[in-house]
């Protein structure tokens, strides 16, 4: 996967607050007003219970697009999971 890359690694360290937890996942707010992150409880390292509000530091590299053209697979997943979210919202709001 690596040799799909163009661009040399440019990791920085970034900070965040948990904002949220549960038993399956975290989400950080990210410090600088650069948005939120959400992963997997598996992926986070701690030596500590999880609380919100904790403090935690990341290592975080730039996204880079690898292809020009979107994959049609994943489009059309997003498309049909929109979808049934708006058909779910609809029959909500009929009742």
């Amino acid at each position: 996967m690596i040799e799909k890359l163009k661009y040399a690694s440019t990791e920085r360290v970034f900070e965040g607050i948990i904002v949220d937890h549960n038993d399956a996942s975290v989400t950080i707010d990210i410090k600088g007003r650069l948005g939120q992150f959400k992963i997997p409880m598996r992926m986070l390292i701690s030596d500590y219970p999880v609380k919100i509000g904790q403090e935690v530091a990341f290592l975080l590299s730039y996204p880079e697009v690898i292809n020009e053209e979107p994959d049609e697979h994943y489009v059309n997943a997003i498309l049909n999971t929109k979808k049934l979210q708006e058909e779910v919202k609809n029959r909500l709001n009929e009742e």
